[in-house]
């Protein structure tokens, strides 16, 4: 009976301590970046972005704005300096030079005694009428246009990323972050795999012939959108044939999560009947 009691001690001890290797092995990060950077240029608003926060450590937690922070973006002719809004964690400067389109935009940002840097390349975008829309429309036999929107296409020309409004649908703001549920991407790359399920990335819509849809596009860097592809990879393409992970790394200097951008942006608005 001593022998079962001690073996039973013994077993609990081995599967608590089995639990907690686990727990520590499985929601401990691998690493610990010192702060979060989202945002960046933009050629339609004047107002520029950055959100700066210190990323959760585990599950239970949110991200913690960041502030008292020293930011600004060199445009390749003078600072735009930035100033925290009212919203914690967020920073805005106004844009007042031209685009420096395939030109270099600085950002550089300094807090907690370090400083980080990043840079990124202007490419002008190609007018939205000069390119095919990433989206598929017919009319229903209710004289409605139903359409479909991939959240990927592959095989284009230039890589570029795009928000597609209607109805309720926020129309795009560079100074929200909480948009990134409506973008969908067009990619140089190739699909990754066949076996990835792309075909569930999707948005669907029913229009009246007078509503109007707004689609946005959004110039992308080759780094960016090669950034992108890598986080996709470990997102949105998943799965059980998924490769090695790439685990995606910005174009921020230090110990710094995300990357710091700078997009040009043509915007056009259609009555559904023109699509």
């Amino acid at each position: 009976m001593k022998n079962y009691l001690l073996l039973m001690v013994l077993l609990i001890l081995g599967f608590s301590g089995c639990k907690k290797s686990l727990d520590d092995r499985f929601l401990t990060p691998k690493r610990q970046y010192d702060l979060s950077v989202e945002g960046g240029f933009n050629t339609r608003i004047t107002t520029q972005s950055i959100r700066l926060s210190k990323p959760a450590m585990s599950p239970g937690q949110n991200p913690t704005p960041i502030s008292k922070a020293i930011v600004r973006i060199n445009d390749g002719k003078s600072d735009i300096i930035f100033n925290e809004s009212s919203v914690k964690g967020v920073y805005t400067g106004t844009a007042v030079n031209e685009p420096n389109y395939n030109g270099a935009y600085t950002l550089t940002i300094e807090y907690n005694n370090k400083s980080y840097t990043a840079v990124d390349t202007l490419r002008q975008v190609v007018n939205i009428v000069d390119d095919f829309l990433p989206l598929s429309t017919k009319m229903t036999a209710d004289g409605k246009y139903s359409g479909t929107i991939p959240k990927h296409t592959f095989g284009y020309l230039n890589p570029n990323k795009w928000m597609i409004s209607y109805l309720d649908l926020p129309v795009w703001n560079p100074g929200k972050f909480d948009q990134s549920k409506y973008y969908s991407y067009t990619h140089f790359l190739g699909s990754p795999n066949s076996l990835y399920p792309l075909n569930n990335l999707k948005r669907t819509f029913s229009l009246n012939k007078e509503d109007y849809i707004t689609i946005v596009k959004l110039s992308l860097s080759e780094r960016y959108a090669k950034y992108l592809y890598d986080v996709f990879m470990e997102t949105d393409w998943s799965g059980l044939f998924s490769s090695v992970p790439v685990n995606a790394t910005g174009n921020i200097s230090g110990n710094v999560q995300g990357y710091f951008y700078a997009i040009d942006v043509d915007t056009r608005r259609y009555k559904a009947s023109a699509l």
